[in-house]
Parts: structure tokens; sequence; C-alpha cells
């Protein structure tokens, strides 16, 4: 079934993101993206795509379909949609998957191994994934082997395409809330959106507290002693700094769900130690080694 959902730049760039997912070999092994949309009009007309600006103008919401699906009961017999028809999400962050992924004891070393993995392939394509409270949906493949997919790619990144004419867009405020994004995400966020000409000791600190203060798992003295080099910088400076660690957020973030969610399983499989050293090691110090590690503490020991 469709999602009806109001047009706005998240969904948009989940759109685009999954274009280029879909050109990755066996990407339905690691992913769920948009597999089609149609547009429409206030009325709920269908308009065509097209990215002529008149066309632009008048879409004010989108069907999403996941799968192939070549009949679709709403329209009716002039090809528009009845409104009452019509299941509304109010956002993008709002829609509600059916089979969300829990993980349990049987199968948490493959699946969580494969769970970085696929973080790992948006990496080499230039993607990183973000990560929110419900990530990973259930997939049945030909083996009956259950394996996550990650879903919802609506506030992720695909770099080459960003400017920083366009960093407010692709760095909403909104995303300060999300708990999973790292400091150095936070950071670039919070200086995108609150401009300053220099960044002193104590805004760089006061900017530490606020990150950490919805975000338990987090020890704020360690974070700051791995801050104290952003004292006394110019903020687009720290934002460049920063931007070269863009393809680890996706591993902190994985880490930090699994530690809030699966913390117990982490401790089984002895994996907590690595996780947790892992969002707290400064932020040059964090790499895609964690794959490769991940593999031989589960796999090779």
């Amino acid at each position: 079934m469709p999602l009806f959902l109001e047009n706005s730049f998240s969904l948009n760039n989940y759109i685009s993101i999954s274009n280029r997912i879909k050109k990755i070999s066996f990407y339905y092994l690691h992913f769920l993206p948009v597999h089609s949309f149609k547009n429409l009009d206030e009325q709920y007309k269908l308009l065509p795509i097209s990215k002529s600006n008149l066309i632009q103008r008048e879409i004010k919401h989108k069907l999403i379909y996941f799968q192939n699906e070549n009949e679709d009961k709403n329209q009716d017999r002039s090809g528009d949609y009845e409104r009452n028809k019509l299941t509304k999400s109010e956002s993008i962050d709002s829609i509600n998957i059916d089979n969300s992924y829990l993980f349990k004891k049987n199968g948490f070393a493959k699946s969580i191994y494969h769970v970085f993995l696929s973080c790992s392939i948006l990496h080499e394509n230039k993607i990183s994934f973000t990560l929110h409270d419900c990530p990973f949906i259930s997939c049945d493949n030909s083996n009956s082997i259950r394996l996550p997919l990650l879903y919802d790619f609506s506030q992720s990144f695909y770099f080459p395409i960003i400017q920083s004419a366009t960093f407010k867009m692709y760095f909403p405020k909104s995303l300060l809330q999300n708990k999973y994004i790292p400091f150095d995400q936070y950071l670039i966020i919070y200086l995108i959106h609150h401009p300053i000409d220099y960044c002193d000791d104590k805004y760089i600190d006061g900017i530490t507290e606020l990150f950490s203060k919805s975000r338990e798992k987090i020890e704020i003295n360690t974070l700051k002693e791995n801050n104290d080099h952003f004292y006394n910088r110019h903020p687009h400076q720290i934002i460049n700094y920063l931007l070269q660690f863009k393809y680890t957020w996706s591993y902190y973030a994985l880490c930090y769900f699994f530690i809030e969610h699966y913390s117990d399983l982490l401790d089984h499989f002895s994996l907590y130690e690595m996780f947790r050293s892992y969002i707290h090691s400064p932020i040059k110090d964090r790499t895609s080694s964690i794959v490769s590690n991940i593999h031989e503490s589960l796999f090779m020991t």
C-alpha cells in the first residue's frame, strides 16, 4: 500500500538517495529504498514526473511506493485520487513501516554485522546514513534468513551534491534532537544555524553541555577533553575539519543505538566495550576499521 505524504525537502532527499541506492548491486539485501512515487497537486490530481519549475510548484503531496504496484485502488476512473481513501503521514519522520526489525540472541551476530556492512556499502557510494528510532525493517530473502534492512534515508547525505549554500537544508536544525548523531555532526549543525565569528572555550563547552543533556550514555568530561582543539577557531575552520569524518557518523550512530537498546546482547557477544570506546574516542580516532573489528570479534575468535 502506498504512503501519502506532504511534499518536502526531506521526502525528496529520500527519493534522490533511493535512486542512487537502486544502482548498487544487490541493494535489496541491505536497503529498502523508495521504489517509485507519484506527484499530486492540492486537489489530489495526478501530476507528471517533471523537473519543470511550473510542475514542481504544483506538487503538494506524493504517493510513495516501496515495491512494484501496478494497480492503485485509491485512483478513480480519471486517474486522480480520492482524499478519503488515502492514509496520510504528517511527515517522512512519522512513517510507520510494518515489520520493524527486532534483534534477538539467535542470529544477533549475523544481523549486527549486516547493518554495519550495509553502512560501509553506502559509504563506498558516498552516502552517509542517519539513524532514527526505528531504522531497520525485516527482510525475508530466498534462503529464509531474516536480515535487517536500512530504510529511512530522509535525513541521510549524498555528499557530492552538498555545498555550503545548501547546508541549512541538508543539516536542518531539527536534526539536533536526534540522539544518535555524534558530537561532530551536532557541532556542524549548531554552527550552521547559530552563526558566530569566533568560537572560544566557553562557547564550545556550552554546546558540549547541550549535546550531552539528552544523551545519558555520553561521558561529558571525556567529551570535553576531546574537544579542546576546537577552542579559539573560526566556525568555517571547524566545519571544514569535521567534514573529514563524515563517513564515521553512521558507525557512531549504530554503536549508540545498540548500547541504548541492546546492551545485554552486546555484553553477551563481547561487543559492549568496543562500542562504548568508539562513541567516546576522539573524532580523529574513529575509523571504518570497526566493521572488520566486529567481524573478527564475532566470527574469527
